[in-house]
């Protein structure tokens, strides 16, 4: 009888050499006549953070519809039990009767089925153990969607979570955030900062992530959190060492609201 919790602990050690922590990046900066100018830099600065701290990154911009369909498909079917899988999307996005839409790169107006539903982006990740979805999100002109929900404003909370789940935005909830500034976001780079500088449980991050980001524009910007995580999770162990020597860009300031200037 002894053999079964040797035999089950080395099935749980033969899983655990297998599972990997994987990062899909992606960064959306036009939408017909409007344009994101930070999105690309932020997109780039979730990469290489992602990267040092040895996640298996996949980093893609300017994603029309069906190429970023495709990103997210491949990037579910590389997914298995025991993987961390990141998902980090710069762009303009749209709520429409309380679901939350990611909206992809475009040279002319987006039309509402060319949206991505964020539930079915956070259902994909949950092929992994853990998974999280993070949205540098900004509001489209409301001109581009008159016909759809007009008195919906920003993005709303979501209303399910898968198991092990995050979910994280760069704006509260209802709160419409304006592409401005040119070089990075403070949501992104105040992320990225603290999840490469040290171990921080996942809601201990958002909270901290949440207070800075409120503090350094006025409060006119408090990015909103939730999870289901069932264990305490950190994105990354000092003690694994980083991949490569990695530093984030100075800051000497903000850069209208809610974007650092270097």
């Amino acid at each position: 009888m002894k053999r079964y919790p040797i035999l089950i602990l080395l099935l749980l050690l033969s899983l655990n050499a297998f599972a990997q922590r994987k990062a899909l990046v992606i960064g959306n900066s036009r939408y017909g006549n409007d344009r994101i100018p930070t999105s690309l830099n932020d997109a780039q600065l979730a990469a290489d953070a992602l990267e040092a701290i040895n996640y298996e990154v996949t980093h893609v911009q300017n994603q029309d519809y069906e190429a970023m369909l495709m990103a997210i498909d491949g990037f579910k079917n590389g997914l298995r039990t025991g993987d961390v899988a990141v998902l980090y999307f710069a762009g303009f996005t749209k709520q429409v009767a309380g679901m939350n839409y990611l909206i992809p790169h475009s040279d002319s107006i987006p039309r509402n089925e060319k949206l991505i539903s964020a539930d079915v982006v956070l259902e994909a990740l949950s092929r992994a153990t853990n998974s999280f979805l993070f949205l540098e999100n900004r509001t489209l002109p409301r001109s581009f969607f008159k016909k759809m929900c007009a008195k919906d404003k920003g993005l709303s909370a979501i209303q399910r979570l898968n198991k092990n789940q995050g979910f994280a935005m760069a704006a509260a909830v209802g709160q419409d955030l304006p592409a401005q500034g040119e070089h990075y976001s403070i949501f992104t780079y105040s992320l990225f900062s603290k999840m490469t500088a040290d171990m921080h449980n996942y809601p201990d991050l958002m909270e901290s992530v949440q207070n800075e980001v409120s503090s350094y524009t006025s409060k006119a910007q408090k990015p909103f959190w939730q999870n289901t995580l069932q264990a305490p999770f950190t994105f990354w162990e000092p003690v694994q060492g980083l991949k490569y020597p990695f530093r984030l860009p100075s800051y000497r300031g903000l850069d209208g609201g809610g974007s650092y200037n270097f």
